[in-house]
């Protein structure tokens, strides 16, 4: 619980809630990792059934919203670290906060795009 703290004492950006909880995977196997409850530009929350390995860096894939998709925006790609893991209120899943330590400008612009066009309005959390 203290590594929990330390975490959010150190949290500087507003994560938005999107209006889809966004499929994210890992790229090396295509498995499911979970899904992306809130994000920013240097991190994001998943909630999933599987208990990711804290300190462990993940090649991930963010699909996108269809309406994007079907304008022909392809999965968001990025390296990203577990910096925790948390048994979530709605059991059985875990949350999950990942660091990014890798995006590339595009990705980094897709970030901006996700949370411009699909954040819930006036919802935004201390991260």
């Amino acid at each position: 619980m203290a590594a929990n703290i330390l975490v959010n004492e150190k949290r500087t950006l507003a994560r938005r809630e999107l209006l889809y909880y966004l499929r994210v995977n890992e790229l090396l196997n295509s498995k499911e990792l979970g899904r992306l409850v809130d994000i920013h530009s240097r991190g994001l929350l998943l909630i999933g059934h599987d208990c990711l390995s804290v300190g462990q860096e993940y090649l991930i894939s963010i699909e996108v919203p269809k309406v994007l998709s079907e304008q022909g925006y392809p999965p968001i790609g990025a390296k990203a670290r577990c910096v925790w893991v948390q048994p979530s209120q709605a059991r059985p899943f875990n949350e999950s906060g990942l660091m990014f330590t890798e995006t590339t400008e595009e990705a980094k612009s897709e970030i901006a795009l996700l949370i411009d066009l699909f954040a819930l309005p006036d919802v935004t959390f201390k991260a």
